[in-house]
């Protein structure tokens, strides 16, 4: 009797569906977390997760500084100043880009620059379009007060405030930041290495053997940028065949090298999928069956106290399961929260989308954004087949649709949930 059949006669299934959160209780737990911490330049750790709270060392910026090209000087000698009687200051020399320390006696400017430090004594800046001057001294037409075209020493941020906090993903600005206070270090969390498994004696990377007939493994690479969107190292990429000694071979090696194994491909029930009957063999605990529409067959494991991600071959449900099961858990190793990579966007439907099967599961729907003048941002679905990627790759993020709701009607408000591991954040959207 062939092997995906019970003694019944019936093929094998999936018996039972659990909800993406209960799936996730269940592994968590059981997952151990060996996180590991290293230093890094600031510049060098931008999209690593911080592992550790920072606080500002200096003021920012540390002086008074320029907004406009002009002269520095004292808001007391310019009281009396008016157009009938403009006021003679003479110009002691000029600052140059980041100089410091000078002192400004009472009847004298320095000529500065927009971004210089005021000399001591200053406190306003004249803009250079406002005076007439030989080049020794200037004539100031009215009277400037106290910081006036002037920034503020810590006006942006103060010394020993809170700049950032331990699970924040350390963005280019915020990097930026962090180095103009003189924080040129920072603890992060070293990335988690991830082995990229795709199942199937069908699949290859060379485009000529593509050309012959296999099947290009796409799959495998958006997985593995996805994944370093999400502060992760993919240390492996390998086509496994469809032989079980092969599946075992890959999954025990994977789990040695890795941290996290993510698995693409072989998990549904049929006689040469392998990966789900090989992984229940091999973990302490194991769940296949998600109430998620595309994604529905994936499921996960944790073996050796790892955990494994088994993704769906159809790209639908790969990237689906992946945004579900794969992120999360992720976000739990590293110790940061996910809500901080995903952009939720308030937008209406463009068009019906109606359901007829699984309707008591979460269904997603991925959408493009149009932006309409009078209505906000649009969402058009791209329903499609689930071996479709183009849906996806033309859609900006997706829609949840919750269980037991069949339809979604024109015009009825929705959230898009874009997830910023997918693409870092670059997102076009089309005017009207």
């Amino acid at each position: 009797m062939p092997g995906n059949r019970s003694q019944d006669g019936r093929y094998r299934r999936i018996e039972a569906f659990i909800d993406v959160e209960e799936a996730l209780s269940q592994l968590i737990p059981r997952i151990t977390v060996d996180r590991k911490v290293v230093g890094k330049r600031t510049r060098q750790a931008m999209w690593h997760v911080l592992a550790e709270d920072i606080y500002a060392l200096r003021d920012s910026p540390p002086l008074h500084m320029s907004h406009v090209d002009g002269f520095a000087a004292r808001s007391d000698d310019l009281q009396r100043a008016s157009q009938d009687a403009p006021v003679s200051l003479i110009v002691l020399g000029s600052i140059g880009p980041g100089e410091s320390g000078l002192k400004l006696p009472q009847g004298y400017v320095y000529r500065i620059h927009t971004g210089g430090y005021l000399p001591l004594g200053a406190d306003t800046v004249i803009p250079q379009e406002d005076v007439r001057t030989d080049g020794s001294k200037i004539l100031a037409s009215r009277p400037y007060s106290a910081l006036e075209n002037v920034v503020p020493a810590g006006s942006d941020v103060r010394r020993g405030e809170l700049v950032a906090r331990s699970g924040e993903v350390l963005m280019p600005a915020k990097a930026s930041l962090l180095e103009s206070l003189g924080k040129y270090e920072v603890k992060v969390c070293a990335p988690l290495r991830v082995s990229v498994l795709s199942f199937g004696d069908e699949l290859t990377d060379d485009p000529a053997e593509a050309g012959r007939g296999k099947v290009l493994n796409t799959h495998a690479a958006l997985i593995s940028e996805m994944l370093r969107g999400l502060c992760c190292e993919p240390v492996k990429m390998q086509i496994v065949p469809d032989r079980r000694e092969a599946v075992h071979d890959s999954l025990s090696a994977a789990i040695g090298e890795s941290d996290l194994v993510i698995t693409i491909g072989g998990s549904s029930v049929g006689d040469i999928d392998l990966v789900g009957a090989e992984m229940r063999r091999m973990a302490e605990v194991f769940l296949q069956g998600l109430k998620l529409q595309p994604g529905r067959v994936g499921g996960a494991a944790v073996i050796e106290g790892k955990p494994v991600i088994m993704l769906p071959g159809l790209i639908h449900s790969t990237v689906n399961v992946f945004n579900y099961l794969a992120a999360p858990i992720i976000a739990h190793m590293l110790q940061m929260s996910l809500e901080q990579l995903i952009l939720r966007i308030e937008a209406v439907m463009g068009e019906r989308v109606e359901f007829y099967r699984w309707l008591d599961f979460r269904r997603i729907v991925w959408v493009t954004l149009k932006k309409v003048l009078g209505l906000g941002f649009v969402a058009k679905p791209n329903v499609a087949d689930a071996s479709n990627i183009s849906s996806i790759s033309f859609s900006h993020g997706y829609v949840e649709v919750p269980p037991h709701k069949a339809v979604v009607e024109v015009g009825e408000k929705v959230t898009v949930s874009v997830p910023l591991w997918m693409n870092r954040g670059a997102i076009i959207v089309a005017g009207s």
